[in-house]
């Protein structure tokens, strides 16, 4: 079995700033955006190839990109 790919940085999403404008959600082509149990847009990391698309598309700064730690 293939080890998982391990990046040096992840994307995180604030629900709080998020609008829910789905500008992330249209932006990702990966399934890398979905509607958590809560009824508010999250990020699936597994899925997320770290392109950035989402981060850019955001108006409302919701989604921060973090450094991952060892």
């Amino acid at each position: 079995m293939a080890e998982k790919k391990k990046f040096k940085f992840s994307f995180t999403l604030d629900p709080v700033l998020c609008m829910a404008c789905a500008a992330c959600e249209l932006e990702c082509k990966d399934d890398g955006i979905f509607i958590n149990d809560n009824v508010a847009y999250d990020i699936n990391a597994d899925n997320c190839t770290r392109c950035g698309k989402c981060f850019r598309a955001c108006p409302a700064g919701a989604i921060a990109k973090v450094t991952n730690v060892a």
